[in-house]
């Protein structure tokens, strides 16, 4: 569901809306902020920053523990609270983080799962602490769970946000002169892409294609260079 507060409207999304009352793994939760929610991106005329030094907070519930984050970083204040930056924002930005959690056995029923604050400075350069958010969750015995679907879309992001950490891998591999392995890791990458663009029809999935091909042919001409040199 989303929200539009100050300016920032913001929309969580769990993978899915039933876990098992037994205790499930790997349940994620796709994150996103804008700074609109309707303009389209030709309508603006020039890229104006909305809000600088946006921040995450995060109070978990009892039972829950967060075991994966896809395009950021964390950092732990305790188990139960993390704080998470996310930068800057501008008018134009469509931004999505994925955090993947366990959550211990619950009895059946909804129960708070996540308590989000948000907190970033506008382009007045004020202190802006939004009202926290309460996200919830439906826990159950009913055995169709066994069968249940990630929604697309939470799966998408986690796909997209991974292409981040393959490329991070193959950076490595390049810097230590593997340069054979590291564009194998990209292209390996890419035709996974692609093959998801044909099977779907999906132009993002396409795009993220194209773009490891090129980036694989990039750091081979750079890294080849550099070794030739």
């Amino acid at each position: 569901m989303g929200v539009l507060q100050s300016g920032l409207y913001t929309e969580f999304t769990w993978c899915s809306n039933h876990v098992a009352a037994s205790g499930a793994n790997q349940v994620y939760l796709l994150v996103e902020w804008r700074g609109s929610t309707a303009r389209p991106k030709k309508h603006i005329p020039k890229s104006k920053r909305i809000a600088e030094q946006v921040q995450l907070h995060l109070q978990l519930g009892m039972g829950a523990k967060l075991s994966a984050l896809y395009g950021c970083r964390v950092e732990i204040l305790n188990e139960f609270n993390y704080t998470i930056g996310l930068g800057s924002l501008y008018e134009e930005d469509d931004r999505q983080i994925v955090l993947g959690f366990d959550f211990a056995p619950c009895s059946s029923g909804v129960h708070p799962m996540v308590t989000a604050l948000w907190t970033f400075k506008d382009s007045s350069h004020r202190e802006i602490i939004l009202p926290s958010h309460t996200i919830s969750l439906q826990f159950s015995n009913h055995t169709a769970l066994l069968f249940r679907k990630v929604n697309p879309r939470v799966e998408k992001c986690i796909k997209i946000l991974q292409n981040s950490e393959v490329l991070e891998n193959a950076l490595i591999a390049f810097e230590r002169g593997y340069s054979e392995r590291g564009g194998e890791m990209i292209r390996r990458r890419a035709d996974e892409m692609l093959l998801l663009a044909i099977r779907l029809e999906d132009i993002d999935y396409l795009q993220e294609a194209e773009i490891l091909y090129n980036l694989s042919d990039t750091f081979i001409n750079t890294y080849g260079a550099v070794a030739v040199g």
